[in-house]
């Protein structure tokens, strides 16, 4: 289980650290660990104790042979088959003396493998995930500004990805964005959630630096609903719930209703409490797997809402059924602003204003009628 859980929290990572998390699946990884360390103790120790003989009786026997034949070749009690025999002997007594130079480059191997990991947590991260520094906004409005913002990102220093970026967002207003791939499009939104920090330039969440805030609560007032979101080996209604602490059922159920998934669920043969599978799923399809994720959206009730491709995994059939989903999560709540990433003209027809993206410039801006 606890290999399952890192294997499972490492490849949705990004996932993790958007619901500030981390310190719940390091609690829970704890504990697999120690009921694997409990289990086979008293296993473990006997077979200790058997590998220990087994090993050394081996070693101590070819060292006594080596010994009792040296000394007979000394006092010349041997004959010819005698000398090929301790002559046989000592070829393999060799054979421990190659082990050793196994063992050594092991050892090299190890010890740099070692001082890798050590330097690894001996890393102190630009970001600082554990970290509780930061000043709080209690009461967020909402108002996000990019401010010259330009952006490269560190292993391909030659690429600008976004290059002064200009960005107005304000309470209950809709903004998409569009371009090619490689705009700069996602990149907003991982700047947003602090998955990296600008190069050059400001990003401002209700007039003040981000990079002044608490990590923890930049990323409580975001919630993001992607291209493939990521459901966890849990029931479903732990998957809604997940990285909120005792949510009541009713809140899960009519989260659930709002994402237009209560009906699908109910039809289940454990209903709720169907586990999900690992990587994602068994037997739900694209858009049954975003409304899940977008009833976690609305369980967290968070100020800005990010949707980065959130219908590209749906059919033209239930591409309409998502889309109410997520009109639902966007207007619930008056003063929840949203920015919208999609090829789809349906999704962002009705944004309040549409941004169009090229080499990380925003080269037009306007609703879709001053556009066309």
């Amino acid at each position: 289980m606890a290999s399952l859980l890192a294997v499972e929290v490492i490849n949705d990572m990004r996932t993790i650290k958007q619901l500030s998390i981390e310190k719940e699946v390091l609690r829970k990884y704890s504990e697999c660990n120690h009921q694997v360390f409990l289990m086979p103790q008293k296993t473990s120790i006997m077979s200790a104790l058997y590998y220990d003989i087994y090993w050394t009786m081996d070693t101590y026997t070819m060292a006594f042979v080596y010994w009792r034949a040296l000394g007979l070749v000394e006092s010349e009690e041997l004959d010819s088959q005698g000398i090929i025999l301790t002559f046989t002997f000592i070829i393999f007594s060799m054979q421990p003396l190659r082990s050793i130079g196994i063992l050594s480059r092991c050892i090299v191997a190890s010890l740099s493998a070692a001082e890798t990991v050590f330097n690894l947590f001996d890393r102190k991260p630009i970001i600082d995930n554990d970290s509780d520094a930061g000043l709080e906004l209690p009461n967020f409005r909402g108002e996000i500004k990019f401010d010259q913002v330009k952006f490269i990102y560190p292993t391909r220093s030659e690429s600008i990805i976004l290059d002064k970026s200009q960005l107005n967002i304000t309470p209950s207003y809709r903004v998409a964005h569009v371009g090619e791939s490689g705009s700069g499009k996602s990149t907003t939104m991982q700047l947003l959630q602090r998955f990296y920090d600008a190069t050059k330039g400001n990003i401002l969440l209700d007039d003040v630096d981000i990079r002044t805030l608490n990590i923890h609560g930049v990323r409580s007032q975001f919630s993001l609903v992607s291209q493939e979101s990521i459901l966890f080996d849990l029931t479903i209604a732990a998957n809604v719930a997940y990285g909120i602490e005792e949510v009541p059922m009713d809140d899960i159920i009519n989260a659930v209703k709002r994402a237009n998934i209560h009906h699908f669920i109910e039809q289940l043969l454990q209903g709720y409490n169907t586990r999900v599978g690992m990587k994602d799923s068994f037997f739900l399809s694209g858009d049954e797997k975003q409304r899940i994720a977008i009833a976690r959206v609305l369980i967290c009730r968070p100020k800005v809402l990010l949707l980065d491709e959130a219908t590209s995994a749906t059919d033209s059939h239930n591409e309409q059924i998502v889309r109410e989903a997520l009109e639902q999560a966007q207007t619930e709540d008056q003063n929840r602003a949203s920015l919208i990433i999609s090829h789809r003209l349906s999704t962002i027809r009705s944004c309040d204003s549409i941004c169009v993206l090229d080499k990380g410039k925003v080269i037009e801006n306007g609703t879709h009628t001053e556009l066309v």
